[in-house]
């Protein structure tokens, strides 16, 4: 990401406040004129106060403008700095607020192909970096730019010829700073994203705790994470050495100038003891914002290597919604014509698959793993589209409804339950926690059996869950996604083996209400036990993405196929 580029994306985000970024110029520009007129301050004092007749009025008004001098200044700074904060804050706030709603609009795809600690990062480390762009830097950059102007200026208006030395100066902390440049962004990207690794390992080692120890990972789990922060450590070295070589390089030449001026204003030039400090100061003053000005280069760098980060994810392309139609109040009839899909070019998932479902009906889905069937259920929720053929509900293209019309009438229930950070109640009724009433959220969790349990938390429903049900036990978490799909009320409902992490009783419990549940809605099992489908309408057997059978439980035990195999694979092997 080149300079312009950088600056014109941030430019949308700035635009807003151009009116306090105006303010927070003018009050440093004050503040700045203020502090460089201190050298000419002092040199007055020391040729009207110290070389000459003491008179105390004239040391009164010194001592008051100089007082003044500083207390203004640092009220225009103090100033300038709340206003610069600020607008960093709300640009950080503005660019958060986008890239989590792009995230909530990307593609499944996205997000099985990028680690999630990568993403973490651009959210919290990333997006800190481009806003010192927005505050920080341009508030140092105009500071300092201001202060090398003025005590340029004035040096050349109280000595033009020691001032010279300052046209060597200038040109070569120039060309420090270009060739510096790319080095340092170089290293920032590589920075950016070994950040992000290390924040997908910290997730994955945090959310895997357990596993970690049972298999006696932490030594392999530490190596990682320590090779990691030692490329960290490496690349942020290589960009501090870079920022500390040019600031070594700016004090030497800033030292030469100086002992330039103390060496021809004794010998060759006839200046007084005043102008002398004067010129020595401002001299000496311009040290600092020279400094700066070479410096910030750095977290340039830093915040456009973060840019490319950023606006990247911000450019992704959103999931696409071309469809225009509603799907309301589905009878539940789903037809699969001739459907193929393949994640990629190279492999082929599901081969030609037609499948006919109709409203009410139950379909179980069974075969071994890799045999298609969780891609179906992708495919059927517009996570994916298919690569060939096409899939209908109640005889219309799904590709022609809008995606969340369409995804409002299915309710899910997986055996990898996931569960928020909130009530119990926010997870019931997730995403309509401000539509649906309590007695639809207690008809729900009494349904799934969870009420008893519920009745047993300290707020009940009120109750906070931790992250991802962590104060649950295993079969409470899947009751409370059972009773959220019970909750939602959709006409078609997805089982990936709902039942899965219940123990026997609590199992029968519950798909006897699932059973409820089902009736009059369409319902497609994805099952791993067999004992859970055979009360099923049809079952379907897919190998290597090809339907190579079909029927109830009982036509397929009697056809002695790969149906009747795994059955007693599972229940006589």
């Amino acid at each position: 990401m080149q300079y312009k580029q950088f600056f014109s994306r941030l430019f949308f985000y700035l635009k807003a406040h151009i009116g306090k970024l105006i303010f927070t110029s003018v009050m440093m520009m004050f503040a700045t004129a203020l502090e460089s007129s201190i050298p000419e301050i002092t040199g007055r004092i020391v040729d009207e106060l110290f070389a000459a007749e003491r008179d105390q009025q004239t040391a009164l008004i010194y001592a008051l403008a100089l007082f003044g001098v500083i207390v203004l200044s640092s009220i225009f700074a103090m100033t300038s700095t709340a206003a610069s904060s600020w607008v960093s804050n709300k640009v950080i706030m503005d660019l958060r607020v986008d890239m989590f709603a792009k995230l909530l609009r990307l593609p499944k795809s996205y997000f099985d192909q990028h680690p999630t600690g990568k993403t973490l990062s651009k959210l919290t480390f990333d997006v800190e970096q481009i806003a010192a762009a927005a505050s920080s830097i341009w508030l140092d950059f105009i500071k300092s730019s201001m202060s090398v102007i003025i005590l340029v200026g004035y040096l050349f208006y109280k000595n033009w010829q020691l001032s010279l030395t300052l046209l060597i100066l200038l040109p070569l902390v120039y060309l420090a700073v270009k060739l510096s440049s790319n080095r340092m962004r170089s290293s920032s990207i590589k920075v950016q994203n070994s950040m992000g690794r290390m924040t997908h390992l910290l997730d994955e080692n945090i959310s895997g705790s357990s596993l970690v120890k049972i298999y006696h990972a932490q030594e392999q789990e530490s190596k990682k994470f320590n090779d990691l922060i030692k490329n960290i450590r490496q690349q942020r070295f290589k960009v501090d050495m870079t920022g500390a070589f040019n600031t070594g390089f700016v004090n030497i030449l800033i030292g030469l100038s100086l002992g330039s001026v103390v060496y021809f204003s004794s010998t060759l030039l006839a200046m007084s003891a005043g102008e002398f400090l004067s010129f020595f100061t401002a001299m000496g003053m311009l040290v600092k914002p020279a400094k700066s000005l070479v410096n910030i280069n750095k977290p340039l760098q830093t915040a456009m290597a973060a840019g490319e980060s950023v606006f990247g994810l911000i450019d992704e392309d959103e999931e696409h919604n071309s469809g225009t139609k509603q799907l309301k109040k589905s009878k539940g009839a789903i037809k699969f014509n001739q459907v193929s899909f393949g994640y990629n070019s190279e492999t082929t998932v599901l081969d030609d698959i037609s499948l006919d479902i109709k409203p009410g009906e139950t379909v179980a889905l069974v075969g071994s793993t890799g045999s298609g069937k969780t891609t179906i259920i992708q495919l059927l929720a517009k996570f994916y589209s298919p690569t060939a053929g096409s899939i209908t509900i109640d005889g219309i293209d799904i590709a022609e409804f809008e995606v969340d019309s369409l995804r409002s009438q299915i309710a899910f229930v997986d055996q990898n339950v996931r569960l928020f950070n909130d009530t119990v109640k926010g997870n019931i009724a997730l995403g309509q926690i401000d539509t649906m009433s309590d007695t639809q959220i207690e008809h729900a969790a009494k349904v799934s059996n969870a009420h008893e349990f519920i009745q047993e938390l300290s707020d009940q429903f009120d109750t906070e869950i931790g992250e991802d049900g962590a104060k649950l036990s295993g079969g409470q978490r899947q009751r409370l996604a059972i009773a959220r799909a019970i909750a939602k009320d959709s006409p078609i409902l997805i089982l990936d083996e709902a039942t899965s992490a219940l123990d026997s009783a609590t199992e029968k419990q519950v798909q006897a209400a699932i059973d409820e549940m089902q009736k009059d809605r369409t319902t497609i099992i994805i099952a791993h036990r067999l004992s859970t489908v055979q009360k099923a309408d049809r079952i379907v057997v897919l190998r290597r993405g090809e339907i190579i059978e079909q029927g109830s439980h009982k036509d397929l035990i009697d056809a002695k196929g790969e149906y009747a195999s795994l059955y007693k694979h599972q229940f006589e092997g």
